[in-house]
């Protein structure tokens, strides 16, 4: 039981640090009905912070295995054209509803970073990420309502229907051409919109400034951008939100890659504790000796690669990020196949085998 307490308290405070500002909705209460009834059976859900702890027979009846690969998938454009880099609305609806049929549950970076992992027992982690901040993605009408046919509106219309959260991560450009993908364009509205997201509770990470291509620029340009693009959006969201992801342009890395976790320009510090890359198959497990945070592979958002990718792991169940419902306590099986690695020795949290 004291191990439970010390693993409980640990995941409370990888919680607040890592979980957003104060008031932001958690998967669990973004599932809930207006009159504060909870979509979750107890049966297939334990609720987070549970005084119990978790046991091997309830992680056993779960088919827990969080040592499993968590799907990432890459967007860029939301357009009326389906093209290479660029989703429908349509076909993004279609992406959020085979996710969620398929047992999928939205997370963000930087609850995949830390390990930080609150979905309903049963379910697989997602984690939606956005690149370049172009309109698409992020459209406020003039009535003042969220477009629709956006990412944003499509992602808050699957919240609405239930068994989804307000969970994505955006990683937005501030100084390029065309001057539309900065901050999703609506000059007007960019503040608006960035905290907007963040209330919601979706994250906001870095793109660079200006889609800086870090293995090409100099060490100065590259800890400049670094720098400035952490600060600008924090300065922009205030309340004292912290930028912590990073989406690396091109999948392209510097030759020293310590550049990307921490660095300095002129007075001003950086840090980052995840960085997102181009892939073509699932991340590692958090608390996977085989995760690398800096190297998070995504598979690309369209048509064949994210079906691909969804019938790999329906393919694979023994592969698969399957929760206990319990984000303080890592179940696992205790045979695990040898391509998802041995477990971390450094959780600071129980670990339940069965």
């Amino acid at each position: 039981m004291f191990a439970f307490v010390i693993g409980a308290f640990v995941g409370l405070v990888s919680g607040l640090a890592f979980g957003g500002p104060p008031g932001a909705a958690t998967p669990k209460a973004a599932a809930q009905s207006e009159d504060g009834s909870s979509d979750l059976s107890s049966e297939s859900s334990l609720a987070s912070g549970s005084s119990e702890p978790m046991t091997a027979e309830q992680a056993k009846a779960i088919g827990a295995n969080e040592m499993g690969q968590v799907l990432v998938v890459m967007y860029h454009l939301i357009d009326s054209e389906e093209a290479d880099w660029t989703r429908t609305p349509e076909h993004f609806r279609e992406d959020i509803a085979l996710l969620k049929s398929e047992g999928y549950y939205p997370i963000n970076a930087r609850d995949l970073a830390s390990g930080n992992i609150d979905i309903p027992a049963g379910e697989s982690p997602v984690l939606i990420t956005f690149d370049d901040s172009s309109p698409g993605q992020y459209r406020i009408l003039d009535d003042g309502s969220v477009d629709p046919d956006s990412a944003v509106g499509i992602l808050q219309a699957a919240v609405e229907e239930g068994d989804w959260a307000s969970r994505a991560s955006f990683f937005p450009l501030l100084d390029v051409v065309p001057k539309e993908r900065e901050l999703f364009g609506q000059p007007e509205r960019q503040q608006e919109k960035l905290r907007n997201l963040i209330e919601w509770g979706y994250e906001v990470g870095s793109h660079t400034v200006t889609h800086l291509n870090l293995k090409e620029a100099s060490t100065g340009e590259a800890t400049k951008q670094l720098a400035e693009s952490q600060a600008t959006l924090e300065d922009l969201i205030g309340g004292g939100y912290a930028v912590t992801t990073l989406s690396i342009p091109f999948g392209e890395y510097p030759e020293e890659e310590s550049l990307i976790a921490s660095g300095e320009y002129e007075g001003t510090s950086y840090e980052y504790n995840a960085g997102l890359a181009l892939g073509t198959t699932p991340s590692a497990s958090p608390f996977s000796s085989a995760f690398r945070p800096l190297h998070i592979p995504r598979v690309r958002g369209s048509d064949p690669y994210l079906g691909e990718a969804i019938q790999y792991l329906k393919e694979n169940p023994e592969l698969r990020y399957v929760s206990d419902g319990d984000p303080t306590t890592v179940s696992a099986p205790a045979e695990l196949p040898a391509k998802l690695g041995k477990l971390r020795d450094d959780l600071g949290r129980p670990v339940v085998r069965y």
